[in-house]
């Protein structure tokens, strides 16, 4: 706690270099009418030069446009009541405090009480956590979200677990086969109040944010169809290595979707616990999203407490190796990959898939863990490596050394980290 109190507070104080800062930016434009899509707009309110965490000058991490939905914003505008440095503080407690959260709703979810300190323990040793903490991402709120809602949805608590799973729509790219999974699970199972709230929280998302800009979606939909598509074929998810390793389009998107289909092979005809469905909802999504963060494997948080709850001791074993050495290792060799210009990140979903870690009890729904290669990528001459918030647009001043990189660098963890709000 000592350790990750220390790290929020740093993220805190340099809050401009975290990805909270797009986010917070967003919201404030929101507020006075101002499009967070708009280029230039998103460039002169996010411009600047700032103080890391470590103390080293680099520009905010937001470039491009702003790379949400705009109800991401609009869920956000109670922040904007604070001052920036105080809405990150709040923030930065709230991804902390909902992590926390999710373990223990996880754990009570699994009927193993006992659970929360082990994989409490895990979650705090994991890079996707450290990493999520200094740059204010989203991930610890999902876990909180998605922990909660597998207690509540569990315990037959429909209308608040579907609460809960909504928070979710705030990143919904990569939480998004855990909507559609247990959306089939509660129709399934006639679970009316699920679905009413659930669909009525998305709703009620869609309709806010037509209301405060009803041409959003087409403007939100040419970031998507620009800076995000252009980062695929050269990111390392499992679609943009596929791509790399074939050139063909095709066959990427055919390994994505075989990677998923054998997961779902090995679990079929399996009796699945709602906290099952949710696990293999989140890695599904890790494996199907095309760009993501490492920070965003904190959402096999619930893989990670089904083969510690169900695995025994070979699902403990595994679950250390996979969530705690295995991506600090391969993080710290994300430089080597490709060469000096080449894949910037590596976890441990990128290694193994692992559809049936304890197929000898029940299914395991950390099986769609592997196959998922997380992003970062080999940058094109002139751009900055992409990110899951590309670079749309160079502000003024800025340089670039030898291989495209920013002098002054957007991402985080030691300059080689890109950014991804």
């Amino acid at each position: 706690m000592t350790l990750v109190t220390g790290l929020g507070i740093s993220a805190v104080r340099a809050y401009h270099t975290t990805d909270f800062f797009c986010f917070d930016t967003a919201a404030r434009l929101v507020a006075t009418g101002a499009d967070p899509y708009d280029t230039t707009t998103w460039a002169t309110a996010t411009a600047g030069s700032f103080p890391d965490y470590r103390g080293v000058i680099r520009s905010t991490s937001c470039p491009g446009r702003f790379g949400f939905p705009l109800w991401t914003a609009i869920a956000l505008l109670p922040l904007t009541l604070l001052s920036p440095a105080a809405a990150a503080g709040v923030w930065e407690m709230l991804l902390i405090a909902s992590a926390a959260i999710g373990v223990v709703g996880l754990a009570l979810s699994l009927g193993r009480r006992d659970l929360a300190i082990g994989l409490a323990l895990v979650v705090a040793a994991s890079q996707p956590f450290w990493l999520t903490v200094l740059t204010a991402q989203f991930g610890g709120l999902l876990l909180g979200a998605i922990g909660l809602s597998s207690f509540l949805v569990g315990a037959r608590r429909d209308a608040a677990g579907a609460g809960a799973l909504a928070i979710g729509f705030l990143k919904p790219h990569v939480a998004a086969l855990i909507f559609v999974a247990m959306v089939v699970r509660a129709i399934g199972q006639r679970r009316l109040r699920f679905l009413f709230v659930l669909g009525g929280a998305f709703a009620g998302l869609v309709l806010a944010a037509f209301a405060v800009r009803p041409g959003w979606l087409a403007e939100y939909a040419v970031e998507l169809a620009t800076n995000r598509a252009a980062t695929i074929p050269i990111a390392t998810s499992l679609l943009g290595l596929a791509f790399q390793a074939t050139g063909s389009v095709v066959i990427a998107v055919a390994v994505t979707l075989a990677a998923v289909g054998a997961g779902v092979m090995l679990l079929r005809r399996r009796a699945l616990a709602d906290v099952d469905v949710v696990a293999t909802g989140a890695a599904a999504s890790l494996v199907l999203s095309p760009y993501l963060g490492s920070h965003d494997q904190l959402l096999l948080a619930p893989a990670w407490a089904v083969m510690l709850a169900r695995g025994g001791l070979r699902g403990t074993i595994a679950t250390g190796l996979l969530a705690v050495p295995l991506p600090w290792v391969l993080y710290a060799l994300k430089g080597t990959v490709g060469g000096p210009r080449g894949s910037r990140r590596t976890d441990a979903g990128d290694c193994l898939l692992r559809a049936d870690a304890d197929a000898a009890r029940r299914a395991d729904p950390a099986g769609l863990v592997g196959r998922r290669l997380d992003r970062g990528s080999r940058a094109p001459p002139g751009r900055a490596a992409p990110c899951e918030q590309p670079n749309g647009v160079d502000r003024p001043g800025e340089q670039r050394g030898p291989c495209g990189e920013r002098v002054a660098r957007l991402g985080h963890e030691d300059n080689e980290d890109e950014p991804r709000a």
